[in-house]
């Protein structure tokens, strides 16, 4: 039987984050948490676990360079993910409430603790979240997701070979897995095992029918073929937004999410690939709560688990929006996993706290001493309480402990969380448009190569799906126009001697409805435009009504 042996409060508050593990240090990058500001764009933050001292550390944000110009550092966001390679982690796609998806790659040095964004060539995939991603090798692979530009769910896989830096989208055999996001893909040997998410019942657009897949896909990376995968008698309940890890060639999934059984998960599955079965694992100790959007990473032969959110507990609460964020940790453990606590503190008392801390770490792999460890006279009684007792003489003279004065920051004031300018941001980031409208050329060139068949399907979507991103680019660059003129308006009327007067988010919702009109209505667009939203907004309403029964 596995074990849960650690559980730690106080640590980073986040849901919906992506993490690694290097040797016994754990990563963690981005996320969210309930309250936050997230309208102000600022650097993703970065934390650090400690699975030997069992403590976070925060890193502090990256300084300019130069003064004046932005660093290389992605923005804060969700729903991304992060994979190692050697001493690089690689950070992809996720989406943030103010600049939307993303998706250029940023590498992060573990040694150095320093952003790039390496110059990657091929077919980049387009912008989006929750998807999963994998590693084999020196590869790393990118599975569906909800792409924003096409507004719909993803089930392409992409490739990024890092030893070149180049994207590849994988022409897939055999019949491939259903769109969807929030899933999970695990690399067991040559295989890709992807497993739940959420789909549409009805395509790849999203339309409130909701499905969610309690059977198992594999990917073959050899033949890049979607393997036929035989029944299997038990299941795991359908979800999404759980979490997956390999372990001795086993999947292992853990929590999740399913929307039409309104339910959070807090089971443990695992699945052999050999006999395509699943097991439900009943772990001892107290393990963590029923919760969705948690973080997983194997540290040796620990398990560590954090973050994630779970409906409140308070009554009356159970609509899936009353959530409540964690900031706690556990670790499930597989090499002491037969052990009860008595017998825990009956080998730390044999073999002394240090060695014990370096099995309990994982790095009982060096050396042992072939002799007793030397014991201080006072505590060499065998039959001594195995905990230490409380009862600690109070001293004659009173010790005055230093406490050191809390400060507090307030970070829109602070020069530590820097300063965000969108000119400067542009600029530094203008070289993506040549890379951009260079790869759109290629894919023309292609395309007239290829003038019928599924390559030529593929293609026009690749090349429309470019012509969306440009048109958003340049719908962006329109709004900060219109945002730099009405600044300017107002600075002109207050050296005039007019007071100065600020539109509220209310205010500035208008103007902006009243430009889409406009621009609606010019383009003769807009009685389409208007019969879309009635449809929209009927199925809305019929959603809500009663439903009819003929008794």
């Amino acid at each position: 039987m596995l074990r849960w042996t650690v559980h730690l409060e106080g640590g980073p508050r986040r849901v919906n984050h992506a993490a690694v593990a290097v040797g016994h240090r754990v990563y963690s990058f981005g996320g969210y948490c309930s309250g936050e500001d997230y309208e102000t764009l600022r650097q993703i933050d970065v934390h650090i676990f400690n699975a030997v001292s069992l403590r976070w550390t925060k890193l502090p944000p990256v300084r300019p360079a130069i003064r004046g110009q932005a660093p290389v550092v992605p923005y804060m966001r969700y729903g991304h993910s992060t994979v190692l390679i050697d001493d690089t982690v690689f950070l992809w796609g996720g989406r943030n409430d103010t600049e939307g998806a993303c998706n250029v790659l940023y590498a992060f040095d573990v040694n150095t603790h320093k952003w790039s964004t390496p110059r990657v060539s091929g077919t980049v995939p387009g912008a989006r979240d929750g998807h999963s991603a994998c590693v084999l090798g020196k590869i790393m692979y990118i599975f569906g997701g909800y792409e924003q530009l096409a507004d719909c769910f993803s089930n392409d896989i992409h490739k990024l070979d890092t030893s070149t830096m180049t994207w590849t989208l994988v022409c897939t055999k055999g019949n491939p897995a259903r769109w969807r996001d929030f899933h999970s893909a695990t690399m067991l040997g040559n295989h890709m095992y992807v497993f739940g998410g959420r789909a549409d019942r009805f395509g790849p657009f999203h339309s409130n029918n909701e499905i969610y897949c309690n059977r198992i896909r594999v990917f073959d990376t050899r033949t890049e073929a979607w393997l036929d995968c035989p029944p299997t008698p038990v299941l795991p309940e359908g979800r999404r937004s759980h979490s997956a890890f390999g372990y001795n060639g086993e999947l292992y999934i853990f929590g999740g999410y399913n929307a039409r059984l309104n339910r959070h998960f807090h089971d443990l599955w695992k699945f052999n690939p050999v006999s395509f079965t699943w097991k439900k694992i009943e772990p001892k100790g107290k393990g963590p709560c029923p919760r969705r959007r948690q973080c997983c990473c194997i540290v040796g032969d620990k398990i560590v688990l954090f973050g994630g959110t779970s409906p409140s507990p308070e009554e009356g609460l159970g609509d899936e929006f009353d959530l409540i964020d964690h900031s706690d940790l556990h670790i499930l453990d597989f090499s002491i996993a037969d052990m009860s606590f008595e017998e825990l503190l009956k080998l730390q008392s044999q073999v002394g706290t240090k060695t014990y801390k370096q099995l309990v770490a994982g790095n009982g792999t060096k050396k042992q001493c072939s002799r007793p460890p030397v014991r201080n006279a006072c505590v060499a009684d065998k039959h001594r309480p195995l905990e230490m007792s409380a009862k600690v003489r109070v001293p004659f003279l009173r010790q005055v402990v230093p406490v050191s004065k809390k400060v507090a920051r307030d970070p829109r004031f602070d020069d530590l969380s820097g300063e965000y300018n969108p000119e400067v941001f542009d600029k530094t980031y203008q070289f993506l448009n040549d890379i951009r409208a260079k790869e759109k050329e290629l894919v023309k060139k292609q395309l007239k190569k290829h003038l019928s068949g599924e390559e030529h399907e593929k293609l026009q979507q690749l090349l429309q799906r470019m012509e969306q991103q440009e048109m958003a680019q340049q719908e962006r660059k329109r709004q900060q126009e219109l945002r730099l003129a009405l600044k300017q308006e107002r600075r002109t009327q207050a050296q005039q001697g007019h007071r100065p007067y600020f539109l509220k988010k209310s205010e500035q919702r208008q103007l902006v409805l009243a430009e889409k009109f406009k621009e609606l209505k010019r383009s003769k667009k807009l009685e389409s435009f208007l019969s879309r939203k009635r449809h929209r907004n009927a199925g809305k309403d019929k959603r809500h009504l009663p439903l009819s029964r003929e008794y």
